[in-house]
């Protein structure tokens, strides 16, 4: 029975070209092999390491809310008051639609106008010579 690979021949090997050399850290510099009780206290003391460096849960919290509020206020001001020139963009009907809300806010409706007083109710003269007799 062969082997299905040659033997190695008696030739002496050839020269390794320098830019093929290894270039890696000495041996002599690499650090022994641990043991796995010396592995395990090491990295138990590395996850209370990372313990101690997570914030508590309630200031993750705030801070994930406070990162949803600052998000929704710095879309609304965009899309309502950010500018973005004279020309029509994607956001002016949106605006256009705030604008009326706001202005029904601010400004009163007939009827109110004439219950406050601004406005002048029709006389009963008025109405008279309004209608045909």
């Amino acid at each position: 029975m062969s082997s299905p690979t040659p033997p190695p021949s008696q030739q002496a090997s050839r020269p390794v070209p320098s830019y093929k050399a290894y270039t890696g850290p000495d041996p002599s510099t690499i650090a022994v092999q641990r043991s796995k009780a010396e592995a395990e206290q090491y990295w138990a003391r590395m996850s209370r390491k990372a313990d101690e460096s997570v914030l508590p849960v309630r200031v993750n919290k705030a801070l994930g809310f406070g990162g949803w509020i600052a998000g929704t206020i710095a879309c609304a001001y965009m899309v309502l008051f950010a500018d973005f020139g004279p020309r029509e963009h994607v956001f002016s009907p949106v605006r256009r639609e705030y604008q009326k809300l706001k202005q029904s806010f601010f400004t009163l409706s007939p009827e109110e106008q004439r219950i406050v007083g601004l406005q002048q109710e029709p006389s009963v003269e008025d109405e008279a010579q309004r209608r045909p007799s």
